[in-house]
């Protein structure tokens, strides 16, 4: 218990940073289990460019794996205090939840907005969700357990709403879903920040929607409209490029259960360092994604790469391994070999997979927020 209090303070600055700890099993295949290639199916394709990575959360597994309760000993449902100390409390190292706000998660899931009463869900709602695009033109999709009635219902009771929010709100039915919206989405109101139903961080309204099982969530109506096509198959979705959903599914197949997924130039180093970096390159690859998953082997990060050939995938086995055991971290120097205790790798087709066992929780994240060149390869 002394590690889990020393640990607290940590989870504060890391709920604050949106790193997650998913540490469970999963299920392989692109069927309907496979949540991470269903969620790639709620992005239009016209997202695939952006340079910021897509962010993919699944906590469905997580609760059922570790029987996370969603309610509390009274059958009430959990707070999110009530979650983190329930994982202190039974020495589980936590997941934080997803990446975005609207889902109640992310860094300002402590705003207290995201509740039943405001939107007709909570935080608790939310199995699974993809946060792609780039700010502040980003999208949300989620999977879980929603009610477009309660939501509805929420929505009419306006009382603790700006009076520009209330004069704005409207509804539009569209294939089906309800999109409720507040006038320009981009606007911002700066003095209403964190104000029912939903106002964000920049003081925002941007439209919302759920169905029963999903949330869609966006900057207008237009892409909010073009994110219903894709989920109903009505228009290409990141699900219908190879490059994209085979990293998706690698990374369910590797059972990482927090990723990111992002073009190639994110792997390769900071743009703005001068010197030359040691050791062999990869061969090009045009995507790649790195989670975090656990096995009964330990901690690992899950990295997939997409190359443009079977031959330059499996060319990436011995460069991969070479790159662990002769290069050494850019953030503290330490060599990898020091880092990654094991690992795993193999190639299907285009695809190499890749498990780096690690003590580092947050190592999956190192190519993405640090600049570490460990994939650094040809361009």
């Amino acid at each position: 218990m002394k590690f889990f209090r020393r640990l607290l303070p940590c989870l504060l600055v890391i709920l604050a940073l949106v790193i997650v700890f998913p540490l469970i099993y999963g299920c392989s295949g692109v069927d309907e289990s496979n949540r991470f290639h269903q969620l790639l199916k709620m992005v239009p394709s016209e997202l695939k460019d952006s340079p910021m990575p897509i962010t993919l959360t699944d906590l469905a597994s997580y609760y059922e794996d570790y029987s996370i309760p969603l309610t509390d000993s009274e059958g009430n449902p959990i707070t999110l205090e009530g979650y983190v100390a329930y994982m202190i409390d039974n020495e589980i190292l936590p997941v934080l939840g997803g990446a975005s706000f609207i889902t109640g998660w992310g860094q300002y899931a402590q705003s207290g907005l995201i509740q039943e009463k405001y939107l007709g869900y909570d935080f608790t709602s939310l199995d699974v969700e993809i946060l792609a695009g780039t700010p502040p033109n980003e999208v949300v999709a989620a999977i879980g357990r929603y009610d477009p009635q309660a939501t509805r219902d929420a929505l009419s009771h306006q009382g603790e709403w700006p009076s520009w929010a209330v004069e704005a709100y409207s509804i539009e039915e569209y294939r089906g879903v309800t999109i409720h919206s507040w006038g320009e989405g981009m606007e911002t109101h700066l003095t209403d920040r964190f104000a029912p139903p939903h106002i964000d961080m920049l003081g925002r309204a941007m439209p919302l929607a759920v169905t029963d099982k999903y949330l869609f969530y966006a900057a207008t109506v237009e892409t909010m409209k073009l994110m219903i096509d894709a989920s109903q198959g009505k228009t290409e979705s990141l699900a219908d490029l190879p490059e994209f959903a085979s990293i998706a599914d690698g990374l369910f197949e590797l059972n990482a259960y927090q990723a990111l997924i992002g073009l190639e130039f994110l792997a390769n180093g900071d743009p703005d360092y001068e010197g030359t970096y040691p050791g062999p390159r990869l061969k090009k690859f045009l995507t790649f994604g790195s989670g975090i998953g656990k096995d009964e082997d330990g901690i690992y990060a899950a990295i997939v790469l997409y190359h443009e050939s079977p031959d330059d995938a499996q060319a990436n086995i011995s460069l991969l391994e070479q790159r662990i055991a002769d290069t050494n971290s850019i953030y503290d120097d330490t060599p990898w070999s020091e880092k990654i205790s094991n690992t795993e790798i193999r190639v299907d087709e285009k695809v190499l997979l890749a498990k780096l066992y690690t003590d580092s929780i947050i190592l999956w994240q190192a190519w993405f927020y640090m600049r570490e060149p460990l994939l650094l390869h040809q361009q």
